[in-house]
């Protein structure tokens, strides 16, 4: 369990993309203890790409899973640079591999997290694409 909220997080319209819906719930909650609290969530990339066409909401980050029908993460990443060069975009996955890797940071992925994962490693990830000092650090 995370003592510390991220400052700024309460701030932030966070666009979650799972389709696994214990994956899903699990994201959730972390982000909320994190301090999020403007949380949209999809269940695959098309719905995003949906919503992020059709919607007058404007996110400030992107939590993507890459194992998705439809449309996979990292097409939804693909298509997310086309139109937003710097939307901060953070993949989720349960795939190390170098492949996934590669094909990440080529279409810039701003970081990655390995399923399954804790609350620590996603709140040291977000510190670190949103510059927050964690405390004791």
């Amino acid at each position: 369990m995370l003592d510390n909220k991220l400052p700024g997080l309460e701030r932030l319209r966070v666009l979650l993309v799972e389709d696994d819906m214990f994956a899903q719930r699990l994201a959730a909650s972390v982000l909320r203890q994190l301090g999020v609290s403007n949380l949209t969530i999809v269940k695959d990339g098309q719905a995003a790409i949906d919503l992020l066409g059709a919607s007058e909401i404007k996110f400030d980050l992107i939590i993507s899973d890459w194992n998705m029908p439809k449309v996979t993460g990292l097409d939804l990443l693909k298509h997310v640079r086309k139109t937003w060069e710097n939307m901060p975009f953070l993949m989720l996955t349960g795939n190390a591999n170098e492949e996934f890797v590669i094909a990440a940071r080529q279409n810039k992925v701003d970081a990655y997290v390995i399923k399954p994962f804790s609350a620590g490693q996603l709140q040291q990830k977000l510190a670190v694409m949103f510059n927050i000092k964690l405390p004791g650090s």
